[in-house]
C-alpha cells in the first residue's frame, strides 16, 4: 500500500473512523457523570530482605538481580495473600461493628448505613462489643468459622469494602526503584475505610512475615538439634569401633608401629648381612689356624724321642761314671763317650726339629696361635648361635608384618568414618549455633520497619472521567481503523490497474470509472473523453496503419460492460470520422451508433470458417471492425477466428472478485492466443482510476487551485 492509497483509504472511510469514536467518547462521558471519587492512602515498608543479611552469624549471602526480584515477589504475594486480606477485612469489620456512634475518620455515614443493610440488628448486637475491637473480632471470627452461609461470609465475598477479591483488586504493591523499600497503596471511595484497611493489611503483613521468619528459625533449630543427636550417636559408635579395633590388635600408633617394623626389618637385614660376612671371615681364619695344628703330633714324638735320648745319655753317663770310679781304662768308656756324643748329636737334631715345629711360618709361636685359635673358635660358635637367633627374629618380623599390614586399610576406614562423622557433627553444631544467633537477632530487632506510616486521605484522587472518555474514543477509533485496514487487505477484488496486471499477467489498455458512484464535482465530459482517448491510444499501437483493423472484445463472465465500453469507443471513432462496423450477438442499431452485423454461429460454420471469414471481411468496406464475443463460459472458442484479429481485449469488472477458475480459464486462452492481448477495466473507483489515466478532472476549490499553483 502506497502513501496515496493510505490517505485515500482513510478519506474514503473518514466517517467510519471518526463518528463511532466520537459517539463512544460522548457515551463514556455521559455514563461517568456520576462516577464516585476515590481516595488513596500509601505506606512505605523497609523490607530488609538483603541488608545486613548474615552480619551477625558470619554468613555470606550472594544477591543478584533474579534473587532480589524473587524475594520481593514473595513479599508481594504475602501482602496479597488471602489469609492476610481476610484477617484485615475481619478486623476492619470488627472495628466498624464496635463503634458506638458514627465516626467519619473510621467509616462514612453512607458506608455505615449500607453496612447495616447487610447485617441485621440482632446479629449486630450479638457480635458487637462497643469500644472493644479485640472482643468483637474474636466473636466475628468464631461466627464466621461456625456458619458457612452467614452474612459475614457474604460480606467477605461480595461487599465493596470487605470482599477479599475487591480489596486485592484495589491493593497496589510495588518496589521503590531497586531499593529495599516496598510501597503499599490502597484505593476506595471512603477515606476512613481506605486508611484503616491499609493500616490493618500492613500490620497483618508485618506480623505474618515476622512469624514466618521466627517459625523458619524455630524449625531450623529443631532440625539441627535432632540432627545433632543423630550425628553424635554416629560419632560415638564410630569412635567405639575404632577403639575396639585398636585394642584387639594392640595398636598404639599404627603409623609409628609400622614404621618401626619397617626399620627393624631393614636393620635386621643389615645385621644379618654383617653377621654372615663376619662369620665367613672368622671361619676362614679358624681354618687357617687349624691348618697350623697338623704338626702337633710330630712335635710330641720328637719330645718323646728327645726324652728317650736323654734317658740313654743319663744311663750311659752313669755307666761311664761307674767305670771311671773303677779307674779302669777300657774301651768301654771310649765307646760310651762315643755313644753319648752320638746321642747328644741326635738330641741336638731333635731339638732343632722341635724348634721348627714350635714356631709358625709367620714367626709366631705355637702358644700364641693356640690362644688365637681358642678365641676364634669361641667367636665362631657365638656368631653361629647369633645367626640362628637372627633367622628366628627374621621369621618373627615377617610374621608380624604379614599380620600388621592388612590392619592399615581397616584402620584407615575406621578413622575416615570417625573423621566424616566428626565433620558432620561439627557442621551441624555450627548450623545450630548460627540458628540460635539468628533467633536472638530476630528477637532483638525486626526485619521490617515502617518508613512512612499510612496517612488519612483528605482529598480524593483526580477524576478519571477525562482519561476514560479519551481512552474510549481512541480505542474505538483504533478498532474502526483496524477494521478498515482488515477489510482492505482481505478484499480480493480487482480494484486497481496494477493489481489487474498482477493477477492476469496482461497489460491494462484502458479503464472506465463506475459512473453510478462518480462524485458530483467530476466533469463527466472531460473524464469520458480522457478515458476513451487513453484506451484508443493504447489499442492503436497494435493496429495496422493501413487496411482493416479488427478488434475482438470478450469477458470471462456476463454483465462486465463489454457493449457499454464498445459503444463509447464507437462514438470516439465516429468523432474521428472513422468507418466502424459492430459485430455482436444481438446487434441493436439504436444502442450502437454504427453499422451492425450479427455474430456468426461458430458451430454451424466451423468447417468453412476461413471461407466465411474472408467472405464477411470482403463484404464490408469499414476500416474498424469491432467484434463482441460471447462470454467464454457460454460458447465454444474458435482460436482461428481470434488469431485473425489485430488485438484481443478482455473487459474486466474491477469490482468483482478474481477466482482460481478465472485464472485457469484465462491461462488456457493465453496459451492459444498469438495476437496482442489487453485488458479494459470497467467500473473503477475514482481514486484507483487516477493510477491509470492521471488526475480526474473535477471542479476544484479556490484553496486547492492556489496550493496547486504554489506547488507547480
Amino acid at each position: 500500500m502506497t502513501i496515496k492509497q493510505f490517505i485515500l483509504l482513510l478519506w474514503k472511510h473518514k466517517f467510519w473512523i471518526t463518528i463511532p469514536p466520537i459517539l463512544v467518547a460522548v457515551g463514556v462521558f455521559l455514563l461517568t457523570s456520576n462516577m464516585p471519587r476515590e481516595y488513596e492512602s500509601k505506606t512505605i515498608v523497609f523490607t530488609n530482605p538483603t541488608t545486613n543479611q548474615g552480619a551477625t552469624d558470619g554468613g555470606v549471602v550472594r544477591m543478584d538481580f533474579y534473587t532480589s526480584n524473587n524475594l520481593f515477589d514473595n513479599l508481594t504475594l504475602l501482602v496479597k495473600s488471602r489469609q492476610t486480606i481476610e484477617e484485615a477485612a475481619l478486623r476492619l469489620l470488627a472495628q466498624h461493628l464496635s463503634l458506638s456512634q458514627s465516626d467519619k475518620e473510621i467509616i462514612g455515614e453512607n458506608s455505615l448505613n449500607e453496612l447495616k443493610s447487610h447485617v441485621s440488628q440482632t446479629l449486630w448486637n450479638d457480635l458487637a462489643v462497643p469500644g472493644n475491637e479485640k472482643e468483637t473480632f474474636a466473636r466475628i471470627q468464631s461466627h464466621y468459622l461456625r456458619y458457612e452461609d452467614s452474612p459475614i461470609e457474604y460480606l467477605l465475598r461480595e461487599h465493596d469494602h470487605y470482599a477479599i477479591s475487591r480489596i486485592i483488586e484495589r491493593l497496589y504493591v510495588s518496589r521503590k526503584a531497586s531499593s529495599d523499600m516496598m510501597e503499599i497503596a490502597y484505593r476506595t471511595n471512603d477515606p476512613g475505610i481506605c486508611y484503616h484497611t491499609l493500616r490493618l493489611i500492613t500490620d497483618g503483613f508485618m506480623s505474618r512475615y515476622s512469624g514466618m521468619k521466627e517459625m523458619e528459625n524455630i524449625n531450623s533449630i529443631t532440625y539441627f538439634q535432632n540432627q545433632l543427636v543423630i550425628a553424635q550417636d554416629k560419632l560415638r559408635a564410630a569412635e567405639e569401633n575404632l577403639k575396639s579395633f585398636m585394642t584387639e590388635n594392640r595398636i598404639l600408633n599404627y603409623y609409628e608401629q609400622g614404621k618401626y617394623l619397617d626399620i627393624a626389618k631393614l636393620e635386621h637385614e643389615q645385621d644379618e648381612e654383617r653377621s654372615k660376612r663376619l662369620i665367613s671371615g672368622t671361619e676362614y681364619n679358624l681354618n687357617e689356624i687349624e691348618g697350623m695344628f697338623e704338626n702337633f703330633d710330630k712335635r710330641q714324638v720328637i719330645i718323646q724321642q728327645i726324652g728317650q735320648l736323654q734317658d740313654y745319655i743319663v744311663s750311659k753317663n752313669m755307666e761311664m761314671q761307674g767305670l771311671l770310679l773303677q779307674q779302669e781304662k777300657s774301651s768301654r768308656i771310649a765307646m760310651l763317650e762315643s755313644e753319648i756324643s752320638n746321642l747328644k748329636a741326635q738330641i741336638e737334631d731333635a731339638s732343632t726339629e722341635l724348634f721348627k715345629n714350635s714356631n709358625s711360618l709367620n714367626g709366631l709361636q705355637r702358644e700364641t696361635i693356640l690362644e688365637e685359635w681358642l678365641r676364634l673358635k669361641i667367636s665362631f660358635e657365638e656368631q653361629k648361635q647369633a645367626l640362628d637367633v637372627m633367622q628366628n627374629r627374621k621369621v618373627y618380623l615377617s610374621d608380624k608384618i604379614e599380620e600388621f599390614a592388612p590392619l592399615g586399610a581397616e584402620l584407615k576406614k575406621l578413622e575416615r568414618e570417625v573423621s566424616v562423622n566428626e565433620e558432620q557433627y561439627l557442621s551441624i553444631l555450627h548450623g545450630l549455633n548460627m540458628a540460635y544467633l539468628k533467633k536472638y537477632d530476630l528477637e532483638m530487632s525486626s526485619s521490617q520497619r515502617l518508613i512512612d506510616e499510612p496517612f488519612f486521605p483528605k482529598t480524593p484522587l483526580p477524576s478519571k472521567r477525562a482519561l476514560l472518555t479519551l481512552g474510549g474514543g481512541i480505542a474505538t477509533g483504533f478498532i474502526m481503523l483496524s477494521l478498515v485496514f482488515l477489510t482492505f487487505f482481505l478484499d480480493n477484488t480487482i480494484k486497481s490497474g496494477p493489481n489487474a496486471e498482477k493477477v492476469t499477467g496482461l497489460k491494462v489498455a484502458g479503464a472506465w470509472v463506475d459512473e453510478n458512484r462518480m462524485e458530483r464535482a467530476v466533469i463527466r465530459e472531460k473524464l469520458t473523453q480522457k478515458q476513451i482517448i487513453q484506451c484508443y491510444n493504447q489499442l492503436n499501437k497494435y493496429l495496422p496503419k493501413a487496411g482493416k483493423k479488427i478488434i475482438l472484445f470478450y469477458s470471462l463472465k456476463p454483465d462486465e460492460g463489454k457493449t457499454f465500453l464498445i459503444k463509447n469507443l464507437v462514438q470516439e471513432l465516429n468523432r474521428q470520422n472513422k468507418d466502424v462496423v459492430y459485430w455482436g450477438m444481438q446487434p441493436d442499431t439504436d444502442r450502437m451508433p454504427c453499422a451492425t452485423m450479427p455474430y456468426p454461429d461458430l458451430t454451424s460454420i466451423h468447417d468453412n470458417f476461413e471461407a466465411y471469414w474472408e467472405n464477411k471481411i470482403s463484404q464490408t468496406d469499414k476500416e474498424f471492425i469491432l467484434w463482441e464475443m460471447p462470454n467464454l463460459t457460454a460458447s465454444p472458442l474458435n482460436y482461428s477466428l481470434i488469431n485473425q484479429a489485430n488485438a484481443l481485449v478482455m473487459v474486466l469488472d474491477a469490482e468483482r472478485k478474481w477466482t482460481q477458475a478465472d485464472l485457469h480459464l484465462l491461462n488456457n486462452l493465453k496459451e492459444m492466443v498469438e495476437i496482442p492481448h489487453l485488458i479494459w477495466l470497467n467500473r473503477m473507483k475514482s481514486d484507483e482510476l487516477e493510477d491509470i489515466i492521471g488526475e480526474i478532472p473535477k471542479k476544484r476549490s479556490l484553496i486547492r487551485l492556489k496550493v496547486k499553483k504554489l506547488l507547480s
